[in-house]
């Protein structure tokens, strides 16, 4: 959805442009950051890729009195990001005046100002404003990263002996040099470092800077990058390689700390269980697990005089939940556990890193779910995204080739072509695979599923149906504002639709509906949190939780119509869990926060919270094809199990409040595991 691939294109909307001063044309300014009226103008040039496909360019032009204005444009997967900023520094290199302008890739209007001057600093955005009376005002973060001046913040960081920068409305930024390497440029042989840069999100942001300490490169998990023009993109190959190890080392060394690994059994005693096989709640039960096992479940005592013993009081033990639409990275798994998310079906990722990605997560290197794997087709065009093929038999192809790496579904994206599906149908089944995805542009989605789909991604794909059919070219934002055009006016009880679902009934067809991403897009105003997050913003880094006051959708002079569409998304949504459509959670956006949401949404649409907890966790465990060893509180099951404060029978938002995670035999304390993403937690967690 809007961040085309989960967590790493949620790091691209907020660092997609952080370009501001690399490789220059003329001499390079001194790299101390300070500007003068002696300084040398540079204009400099960057090309952006989207997984070796041209993404966008960026050109940054300092005058040499302490004034940037970076021009940037970019394009992937039909979203088009324009964003303009004009920058002034003052002589240590703090900016004291800033204008950024241009178009979020949904159609929102981005203006954005800050200024300092007589001591007093003052900032304005699409959805919030404020000023502070300071002497020292900080280094201003925007809120549309896009236009942050990532060299002039490093460099005015690493003047501090600590690296440490006071970030303004609020926050630390904290810079450490890892790693250098020898890239091969037009000019030769050049040393970069790579810097992270701690404080701006959950976790650290990286940049390759040169010899002059300006940026070079940038590299966001391998799906998106830049660089100088001119250079060859081998230098992001390179580079990602590099960078992801550095990232990977971090996440080791925080699961190190964080990982309770248990030598003895843990005994939950006068616990609430979650029985989500038959939608009820055993009160006072006693739980004991042993070797990553659940090894008894009784109302009576049970007696171990070895275990960890931990009171349940008051408390309420359920089954790990799933997300069933991941696209994440290494730092996605703290949050995903905190959460009491601890599996997750990555939905389509770069192949080599998914494959490292689920190994360090199995083997305990670095936190995170149990993963499982989808593997991504789409077809090259104007609007493909990702790994393209160019014929039906490099499609098939690319079938088999998942299928001999162990993937357990296909998903197919817009440009696919639609003669195309029943073949591939075919051979993702002769596998025994799943296949899902988005319904190719001129094709709809009745046709996908008698074609051979088992899953359709996204709710909007549902409607579209009707909307569209397969008339429309849905490979375009029309999949978005046709959505929130006229969602509203479908009848849900009219005979085409109740044929329609009877059909999904039939086939058995799985909906991932991904409802709150869609939900955001649908109500979201400026001036009010994004309410996909607006329960957790406050406990947000403030760097995070300031961006979402901004809307990122144009509804233009139709706001009655996308309510109205939202209101026929929940109901839409309630009409298939009761006529028997197998739902499954997914996020496609900031991970656990949004599945809490998404299940919320179930909630209010009118679904049971028993049946909410079910399809959180035994009914996407069923859809994998691993019931049989999780997602129930089940003697012989893994002990992936989260303990949350309060009944979510009651209160389907308890399960924001998890004192703690297991997964097999390793114990997480979710407030350590927020703290070291810069999340205030919710409620203190279980001493271990």
């Amino acid at each position: 959805m809007r961040n085309v691939f989960g967590a790493v294109i949620a790091a691209c909307a907020l660092f997609v442009v952080m370009q501001l001063g690399a490789c220059s044309k003329e001499a390079p300014e001194p790299a101390t950051g300070n500007t003068d009226e002696t300084s040398v103008g540079t204009t400099s040039e960057f090309v952006w890729l989207s997984q070796g496909t041209p993404a966008g360019e960026s050109t940054v032009v300092r005058t040499g009195d302490g004034r940037e204005t970076v021009e940037s444009f970019m394009h992937w997967n039909n979203r088009e990001y324009t964003v303009n900023s004009e920058l002034q520094l003052n002589a240590d290199g703090i900016p004291i005046a800033q204008r950024i302008t241009g178009i979020s890739p949904f159609g929102a209007t981005i203006d954005e100002s800050f200024a300092y001057e007589n001591g007093v600093a003052s900032w304005s955005t699409a959805g919030e404003s404020g000023s502070v009376t300071t002497d020292d005002p900080g280094f201003y973060l925007p809120t549309e990263y896009g236009s942050l001046g990532i060299t002039t913040l490093v460099q005015a960081a690493l003047k501090n002996i600590d690296g440490e920068l006071a970030i303004l409305p609020s926050g630390t930024a904290r810079v450490e040099k890892l790693t250098t390497a020898d890239v091969d440029t037009p000019d030769g042989s050049q040393a970069l470092s790579l810097y992270s840069i701690a404080g701006l999100g959950f976790t650290p942001t990286y940049a390759w800077f040169d010899e002059n300490m300006e940026v070079a490169v940038l590299d966001f998990g391998g799906y998106m990058g830049m660089y100088p023009k001119g250079w060859s993109s081998d230098v992001l190959d390179q580079l990602s390689t590099i960078q992801i190890a550095e990232d990977a080392a971090m996440i080791e060394r925080i699961s190190g700390d964080l990982a309770h690994v248990l030598d003895t059994p843990v005994l939950f005693e006068n616990v609430d269980v979650v029985d989500v096989e038959l939608g009820i709640l055993l009160e006072d039960h006693n739980v004991l697990v042993a070797d990553g096992k659940i090894v008894a479940i009784s109302a009576d005592p049970l007696e171990s005089d070895d275990a960890k013993r931990i009171d349940g009081t008051g408390k309420s033990l359920m089954p790990g939940m799933w997300d069933m639409h991941g696209h994440f990275g290494l730092s996605d798994g703290v949050l995903n556990i905190a959460g009491g998310i601890t599996s997750v079906r990555d939905i389509g990722s770069v192949h080599e890193q998914i494959m490292e990605l689920t190994a360090k997560h199995d083997s305990g290197e670095v936190i995170g779910p149990n993963t499982y794997r989808s593997g991504f087709i789409d077809q090259a065009s104007p609007y493909a995204t990702g790994d393209t093929v160019e014929s039906l038999e490099e499609a098939l192809e690319r079938v088999d080739f998942y299928a001999e790496n162990g993937y357990m579904q296909i998903k197919l994206y817009s440009s696919i072509d639609p003669e195309w599906v029943d073949d591939i149908a075919a051979r993702t089944h002769e596998h025994g695979m799943r296949l899902s995805g988005h319904i190719p542009a001129f094709m709809s989605a009745e046709q996908a599923v008698r074609a051979g789909y088992d899953e359709i991604q996204h709710i909007n794909m549902v409607f579209l149906n009707f909307l569209a059919g397969d008339r429309e070219d849905t490979r375009k934002q029309l999949r978005f504002t046709l959505y929130g055009d006229a969602a509203g006016t479908l009848d849900l009880d009219s005979q085409e639709v109740e044929d329609y679902i009877a059909l999904f009934v039939e086939k058995g067809t799985t909906i991932d509906p991904t409802a709150a991403i869609f939900d955001t897009q649908l109500v979201h105003h400026a001036g009010n949190p994004d309410p996909t997050f607006a329960a957790v913003a406050e406990h947000l880094p403030a760097t995070v939780s300031r961006g979402l006051y901004k809307p990122e959708m144009d509804m233009g002079d139709k706001v009655e119509e996308w309510a109205a569409s939202a209101v026929a998304q929940a109901a839409m949504i309630k009409k298939l869990h009761d006529s028997g459509v197998q739902i499954v959670p997914g996020s496609d956006h900031m991970a656990a926060f949004t599945i809490h949401r998404e299940l919320e949404l179930y909630s209010e649409a009118g679904i049971s919270n028993a049946d909410v907890l079910k399809i959180a966790s035994l009914g996407s465990a069923q859809v994998v094809g691993v019931d049989d060893r999780t997602g129930s509180i089940t003697i012989g099951k893994d002990s992936d199990l989260v303990l949350v404060d309060g009944n979510p029978l009651e209160d389907i938002s308890a399960i924001r409040r998890a004192t703690l995670v297991m997964k097999g035999n390793t114990a997480y304390r979710p407030d350590e595991l927020y703290k070291v993403v810069g999340v205030t937690p919710f409620v203190p967690s279980e001493t271990l």
